[in-house]
């Protein structure tokens, strides 16, 4: 019998689906045998393919079919919302336990099918605060256990951090990671910003990493402004994130935003948006700036004030890297092994 099986039919690799994979190295490590179940052509099967132990299954990407493929398991993981049914059918027919995960704080659906798989699950998880408040707006008595997520833990290559940083001929470079999707990370707002400060501010450089629905859109946005590159999917995340002087995350609603995590671990003074999750990482004045949605001017203001006093900057990076050892993937784990062990 496995011990552990995750559920994640995901169609694109994005936060969700790095927390998955960091869990799953980690509970291999500890010598726990898992299975993975995902949808057919899913890049999970390659990114874990030498973990030990892995029993990876590739099914139609209906929660029906995930949920079937649990049998022979001891407790199902729910990582994305299709999976939340799959859970369900796994306790059905086979009387396997089941978590589910929560990384969103979209309304919850009312459909009976969903209130039913939430009430039967062994335990909830919510990522932060904010999803915790968002679960009780539909199950007001849930009991709900907050386990942030983890930082990735990437190690750059300092020859390819140096290449990046003498690309930008030593000014300022402003990062932005993540998916291209502005009806949630208002990436719109940086290429607003970098167009008003094109003139001004000439040695200020944004740099936005991702792929998504909307970059079509943003490529058409930004024209022939010289001052912002889109570069769409990268596979050397860290070495971005060390050549980047400040990190920009003007997300429109965020559970919590694990590049954040990320952007902590690199010492990177942050200015962000104050919704939802947001401020469970980043503390206004504190290891960062939080500011309004769809606000360039006062991203400007605020990117102006951490350049301009250094000294402020400098005691955001010392208190974001000591912030970071907080989420390490081994407190994450250890926290899922509680609940695993719970139900």
């Amino acid at each position: 019998m496995r011990d552990i099986c995750h559920l994640n039919l995901a169609q694109y690799f994005r936060g969700g689906e790095r927390q998955t994979e960091l869990l799953i190295r980690e509970l291999a490590a500890r010598g726990y045998s898992q299975r993975l179940v995902i949808r057919r052509g899913s890049c999970l099967r390659r990114r874990c393919a030498d973990v030990p132990d892995l029993d990876v299954r590739e099914v139609a990407s209906n929660p029906v079919a995930a949920g079937l493929a649990v049998r022979g398991c001891r407790i199902a993981h729910a990582h994305d919302g299709r999976t939340v049914y799959s859970g369900l059918v796994a306790s059905l027919f086979f009387g396997i336990p089941y978590v589910i995960t929560r990384r969103v704080v979209a309304p919850q659906s009312n459909k009976f099918l969903r209130r039913w798989a939430y009430r039967r699950a062994g335990r909830l998880v919510a990522i932060s605060n904010a999803v915790v408040s968002s679960i009780r707006r539909r199950f007001a008595a849930a009991e709900v256990t907050v386990i942030p997520d983890a930082r990735s833990g990437f190690k750059p290559d300092l020859a390819n951090v140096q290449a990046l940083r003498d690309a930008y001929s030593a000014g300022t470079i402003i990062g932005h990671i993540g998916a291209l999707d502005h009806s949630h990370k208002g990436q719109s707002t940086i290429i607003d910003v970098a167009r008003a400060v094109a003139d001004i501010e000439p040695d200020w450089h944004f740099v936005i990493c991702g792929d998504g629905k909307d970059e079509a859109r943003y490529r058409a946005e930004i024209g022939d402004l010289g001052n912002i590159e889109l570069l769409g999917w990268v596979d050397n995340v860290g070495d971005y994130l060390a050549s980047f002087d400040l990190f920009l995350y003007p997300s429109l609603h965020e559970a919590l935003g694990s590049t954040l995590l990320d952007a902590l671990q690199f010492g990177l003074p942050i200015v962000a948006t104050n919704v939802d999750g947001i401020p469970d990482i980043v503390e206004d004045g504190v290891n960062g700036t939080l500011v309004e949605p769809e606000q360039p001017q006062q991203i400007i203001a605020a990117i102006r004030d951490l350049l301009d006093e250094p000294g402020p900057a400098r005691a955001m990076r010392e208190r974001n890297i000591a912030k970071a050892a907080r989420y390490g993937v081994e407190p994450m784990a250890d926290a899922y092994l509680a609940v695993y062990e719970s139900i």
